[in-house]
């Protein structure tokens, strides 16, 4: 374990587990009252070429920001985010995720987010090392940390990308990097704990929130438990 954290976790329902013919209703099923609703809303936009699936674009992005007031969360699985990236920041996401094993110019490509008002964020599948990328990282303020293969919803979680966080984690703790480390994939109430005790600060959930029966008490739920095992407040 980390070690006790005063930061309270964040989860960021992911949409690829709602009905995509009703996403402004779906968004207002997570909201809630202030600090019990979700934190950040997960946007999976995969072009089917670096992932071998197809998801939605920029024009839904547009039209969900208009919908709702949880700050969206895009996590770009695209090929070539170093043109498309930018055109989410100024849809008014708050946070754009991209690829490394996608970016040419990672670094160019924060200062970009940035400079359109977005939070920078830099994601790695499972099979890729963290250790070559720290000092990109030093550009970026989230960390995404895949814990299955982008591409699709309902996997397994693969546990040996905890060793990702832990680094992560320790880096943050140190102060060689400031982001907001979080995880996507297979992330439930049988996972979501030892994701916590890793390190992680935001969790990205599906199927663990829009499969149950009421979402918003989901959401809260998940809160709990990785503060729980985190030492954090909720």
């Amino acid at each position: 374990m980390s070690g006790a954290r005063s930061v309270r976790p964040l989860i960021a329902p992911s949409i690829l587990s709602a009905d995509f013919a009703r996403l402004a209703e779906e968004a207002a099923a997570v909201s809630g009252p202030s600090g019990e609703g979700a934190d950040w809303l997960h946007v999976d936009v995969m072009d089917a070429h670096f992932v071998p699936n197809l998801t939605l674009g920029l024009p839904v992005v547009k039209s969900l920001r208009a919908a709702t007031d949880i700050p969206l969360d895009c996590h770009l699985m695209i090929e070539d985010p170093d043109r498309w990236a930018i055109g989410y920041a100024e849809a008014g996401a708050y946070n754009v995720t991209v690829h490394i094993e996608a970016a040419e110019d990672p670094v160019r490509i924060a200062k970009d987010l940035r400079a359109a008002g977005a939070k920078a964020g830099l994601s790695v599948k499972p099979g890729t090392p963290l250790e070559p990328y720290v000092e990109v990282l030093k550009h970026y303020d989230t960390l995404l940390v895949m814990s299955v293969e982008p591409g699709f919803g309902g996997q397994e979680f693969i546990a040996e990308v905890l060793d990702k966080v832990r680094t992560a984690r320790h880096l943050v703790d140190t102060g060689h990097l400031r982001l907001v480390i979080e995880i996507d994939g297979g992330i439930n109430t049988e996972t979501i704990e030892a994701a916590a005790e890793a390190g992680v600060d935001c969790f990205v959930a599906g199927s663990a929130v829009y499969g149950a029966d009421d979402p918003a008490r989901a959401v809260r739920a998940l809160r709990e438990q990785a503060a729980r095992a985190a030492g954090a407040q909720v």
